[in-house]
């Protein structure tokens, strides 16, 4: 065999043997959240990056995570997208305890055989600052009105002179010597039902519906246990509780007679029923029926 031939068919192979790699050895993954200091019960980003790979990676594994972060607190996530030479995919996260976190690296997926770890991130949540000051709470949000126009007060001005006709036509019909009319006294006002009761009426309806046991009607019935406290504490306190969320309820309630012993169950029972209607997070199913309970506790013990 010619030995000219058999040098460059022998370097050939081994670049080519050498090639994959080279190309292993670029891969990368990194993740990051966006931003890395939050507060309870804030949302916040996590970023996994990709870099070195042709294809978009399968899977993103979080069993590392399940004691630090929960598959319930990942609340959403985007597909892969490529930027520029590496892939991205972001998370929707939310934490409810406070702590310092350093997290174990990440697996990302590949290929069905093929996997790579990411950096150790960190993480840190604190707990939510309370102020008793008012420029410290969220701006109260007011109603959005449409701006009037002259064609809304077309009834009135019709009604006007109707009742003017009416007035000019009994003025020129009118006897003489009218008799004189005793006008009959007027029916005394019907009695206002206490806002406390009407609140155990329909707590007592929801409790005989139980709708926490119906399939795909546990979100419903935070919503309607969330509008009867609402509606209890609008009445009961006069404050804006229908327009408010839960940080403001608990703000406005503090320049009035509310028991400051029960405010920790009014903001724990109104927090998993925002959790429920907004964040798709049901409560644990023990709970469904406690918190009936906690909100006839409520209103029973703040009645007038």
């Amino acid at each position: 065999m010619d030995k000219r031939r058999t040098l460059p068919a022998a370097l050939g192979l081994l670049l080519l043997g050498l090639l994959p790699l080279r190309s292993t050895a670029q891969v990368s993954a990194s993740a990051a959240f966006d931003p890395p200091r939050v507060e309870t019960g804030d949302t916040f980003s996590l970023r996994i990056l990709v870099k070195g790979v042709a294809s978009a990676p399968k899977k993103v594994n979080f069993e590392a995570w399940k004691t630090f972060l929960p598959a319930k607190n990942i609340l959403s996530e985007s597909g892969w997208t490529r930027s520029g030479a590496q892939w991205v995919q972001r998370y929707t996260c939310i934490a409810f305890d406070s702590a310092e976190w350093q997290l174990p690296p990440l697996t990302v997926r590949l290929h069905p055989a093929d996997t790579i770890l990411t950096n150790s991130p960190e993480l840190s949540v604190r707990p939510t600052r309370a102020s008793a000051e008012v420029r410290d709470m969220d701006t109260i949000r007011d109603i959005s009105r449409e701006p009037t126009h002259w064609t809304d007060y077309w009834p009135w001005g019709l009604g006007a002179l109707a009742a003017l006709g009416l007035l000019v036509g009994y003025i020129r019909r009118r006897p003489k010597r009218p008799k004189t009319l005793v006008a009959a006294p007027a029916p005394p006002p019907a009695p206002v039902t206490p806002a406390h009761e009407i609140a155990l009426q329909k707590l007592a309806v929801l409790e005989q519906q139980k709708p926490w046991q119906q399939q795909g009607q546990t979100v419903a019935y935070y919503a309607a246990l969330s509008l009867i406290v609402r509606e209890y504490f609008e009445g009961r306190y006069g404050i804006l509780a229908l327009e408010s969320t839960t940080r403001e309820i608990l703000f406005l309630l503090k320049k009035t007679n509310f028991p400051e012993g029960l405010r920790a169950t009014l903001e724990h029972l109104l927090q998993q029923s925002d959790l429920a209607k907004f964040a798709e997070m049901q409560p644990p199913a023990a709970f469904h029926e406690k918190a009936l309970a906690s909100a006839r506790q409520l209103v029973q013990q703040t009645q007038a």
